[in-house]
C-alpha cells in the first residue's frame, strides 16, 4: 500500500462531502463505502475526528499507549475504533 499522507487527508475531511469522504476511506481499507457510513452512524464520529483516529492508528512513530490515550481524547474515537475491529473479526 502505497504511503498515505495523513495530514492532508485530514485536512481535506472538513471540505469533503461525505460520500466523498466514505469513498477516500474505503478506498485506503478492506472496508467498503456501506461499512464507513454504518460506523459514522453507529458511533456519531465527525468526519474530522474520524480521520484524527486513523492518523492516530498509523502514527507508527508513537507507542501503543500514547496513541491510545491520543484516541481517547478524541470524541467518539474509541466508539470508532471498536467499531472497525469489530468489522474486522
Amino acid at each position: 500500500m502505497s504511503q498515505i499522507d495523513w495530514k492532508k487527508l485530514s485536512e481535506e475531511a472538513a471540505s469533503l462531502t461525505d460520500e466523498q469522504l466514505k469513498s477516500k476511506i474505503s478506498s485506503l481499507s478492506r472496508l467498503n463505502d456501506n461499512d464507513i457510513e454504518q460506523l459514522i452512524n453507529e458511533t456519531g464520529i465527525s468526519k474530522i475526528d474520524m480521520v484524527k483516529v486513523l492518523n492516530e492508528v498509523n502514527n507508527a512513530s508513537r507507542s501503543n499507549e500514547s496513541r491510545a490515550n491520543s484516541i481517547k481524547s478524541i470524541s467518539k474515537g474509541v466508539d470508532f475504533l471498536v467499531g472497525i475491529i469489530g468489522k474486522l473479526i
